[in-house]
């Protein structure tokens, strides 16, 4: 009876999807793929039967990884995909997972605190990496819950301040940040932001390599890279608030584009996409006057609601230039000054907001640490 509960269970297992900086490529393979089989995103560990990481994670990745495997229930499966892994290869990872996943045997060994490798090749038993943290399920983080203060919050009351690390794992958050918080209640009272080492520096990232060959960038390749990355950034800040099946339409566009999708089939959906969201009066009561920015560069102006606007039409025009209605640089790309921007804005737009809003700034602004300069490691206060 055990054998074909576990069978059962495979059949549609919950994915939580880990990105590693450098890892992009791998992520949205397995994105894509899962959405081809059905899996829906899991948006906590305790709910994951399915623990994807794509890139190679450094030390402090790999801990936080570890800390995320800790936390899974059984029946729980992992999955490790090299940043240069082929899409066949995610498909025979995720094929062998769902093999774990309804083994009585790789479940029983895994008790307690062993591990059953995906990935190909052999693995010794043991969790991935170190417990770093606590916290609740959606807190994958590296560093340390610590235990809590006195200090004063706004109103000059004495409440308790808790020290909550954000990242760097944690559903539908940017690859490889950290956010260090005090909180008071719910309330982030002080943010500090940080890059954790790549496990492979020296990479290329994936939304800028097209613009950073040698020849320059066809249009093409320009309009499907450029409103593929508006739309992953959409689906991110759509599943941060809440609104899965949009987040999923996002995504499905994304892919399709990356697949290479005839421009007028995308742009079709794309419009009804971007009508359904615009329309959307929970979606506007949501995100209006959240995270206001008022200088610094144009796209990061206004509040979360205008940023997901200019993303949409950001996406429409690189689609206009992959069919050739504009010109091949309207497609546009966003350089590493462009996250630089927003990790040193970052602290500022949270201090004060509260903790689920502060999910939906970062998500507004999503800095893609791929983009930042060779070596550079940002820290902000």
């Amino acid at each position: 009876m055990s054998g074909w509960l576990l069978r059962r269970a495979a059949v549609r297992p919950r994915i939580l999807v880990v990105g590693c900086p450098y890892g992009t490529r791998a992520r949205l393979l397995a994105e894509a793929e899962a959405g081809r089989r059905g899996w829906p995103a899991a948006r906590a560990p305790a709910e994951a039967g399915v623990l994807v990481v794509c890139g190679t994670p450094g030390d402090e990745m790999a801990a936080a990884v570890g800390t995320v495997w800790d936390d899974m229930p059984g029946p729980r499966a992992l999955a490790e995909l090299a940043p240069d892994v082929s899409e066949s290869e995610v498909a025979a990872a995720l094929d062998t997972a769902v093999e774990v996943l309804g083994d009585e045997r790789a479940q029983d060994a895994d008790r307690p605190a062993g591990m059953s490798s995906v990935a190909g090749g052999d693995r010794p038993a043991g969790p991935p990496g170190d417990r770093t943290h606590g916290g609740d399920g959606h807190m994958g983080a590296a560093g340390g819950v610590g235990t809590a203060e006195r200090g004063p919050d706004r109103d000059g009351l004495k409440l308790d301040r808790l020290h909550v690390p954000l990242g760097p794992v944690l559903a539908d958050w940017p690859a490889g940040l950290v956010v260090e918080t005090v909180l008071q209640g719910d309330v982030i009272q002080e943010a500090v932001v940080r890059v954790v080492p790549p496990g492979r520096p020296g990479g290329v990232g994936f939304w800028d390599e097209p613009w950073r060959r040698a020849g320059g960038v066809r249009r093409e390749e320009a309009g499907r890279r450029a409103a593929a990355a508006r739309l992953d950034s959409l689906g991110r800040l759509l599943g941060v608030a809440g609104w899965p099946a949009a987040a999923r339409d996002a995504r499905s566009l994304r892919d399709r584009l990356l697949a290479g999708s005839s421009a007028a089939s995308v742009r079709r959906d794309y419009e009804r996409f971007s009508r359904r969201v615009r329309r959307s009066r929970v979606l506007r009561w949501m995100l209006r006057g959240a995270g206001v920015v008022e200088g610094g560069p144009g796209w990061m102006r206004g509040d979360v609601l205008d940023r997901a606007y200019r993303w949409l039409d950001s996406a429409g025009a690189a689609l206009d230039a992959l069919d050739g209605r504009a010109p091949a640089g309207a497609a546009g790309h966003f350089d590493g000054s462009t996250s630089v921007a927003a990790l040193s804005m970052l602290p500022e737009l949270l201090a004060g907001a509260e903790l689920a809003v502060g999910r939906l700034v970062v998500a507004s602004l999503d800095p893609d640490v791929e983009q930042l300069p060779a070596g550079s490691a940002v820290s902000s206060e």
